[in-house]
């Protein structure tokens, strides 16, 4: 038989936050990886107001909005979600929240639980490498609008800039450039 010392002691092992709050917004329960996470004892956290406490001013009414009308049956819980927490000492977390709520016996919500994993680490890489495939395409734009400026006899030399002042001396020299009109040539009777 289990015990509720047990059902504890395996709840402190999961590898994220579980917090239990209640209808009256306040924790009832939060594992210790869950404290470790918010740089608190469990002591500084059971009884606090969840959203007064842990979430960031900014978004505090909205989040605080949804679980009032989450608790008066008004709203559905996501599954999932990615919130933003506080930790004791000011930093702010991303945290991944599975949620689900608790009814009592007559099927009445009295509150949620939450498994929540800590993304933080993860998002901001996300957001480094969304930065970079920007940087990428503008680049390719870039270097798309630049070919268009650079002389077609050029674009598969190895030496591009030998290439471009041959291309500027022939011209200078003859008026034209025989290798990109013959090259234009050729595109035209693929394309014809």
């Amino acid at each position: 038989m289990t015990s509720a010392l047990d059902i504890a002691q395996l709840l402190d092992l999961v590898g994220g936050i579980i917090v239990v709050i209640d209808s009256r917004q306040n924790v009832t329960y939060i594992n210790s990886k869950g404290c470790r996470i918010l740089g608190y004892e469990k002591a500084d956290v059971i009884g606090k107001n969840w959203f007064d406490t842990f979430i960031p001013e900014r978004v505090r009414d909205d989040i605080r909005s949804v679980f009032r009308k989450l608790m008066h049956g008004e709203a559905e819980l996501a599954e999932y979600f990615d919130n933003v927490v506080l930790t004791k000492d000011g930093r702010e977390k991303i945290i991944g929240w599975h949620n689900t709520v608790l009814r009592d016996d007559t099927e009445g919500i009295i509150g949620t639980l939450s498994l929540g994993q800590d993304m933080t680490e993860l998002r901001r890489a996300e957001k480094i490498q969304d930065q970079r495939i920007q940087e990428l395409q503008d680049r390719v734009i870039e270097l798309t609008s630049m070919k268009m400026n650079i002389p077609i006899c050029s674009w598969d030399k190895k030496d591009m800039k030998k290439a471009i002042e041959r291309h500027y001396s022939t011209i200078s020299a003859e008026g034209k450039c025989a290798e990109c009109l013959q090259l234009l040539q050729m595109a035209s009777k693929i394309r014809g």
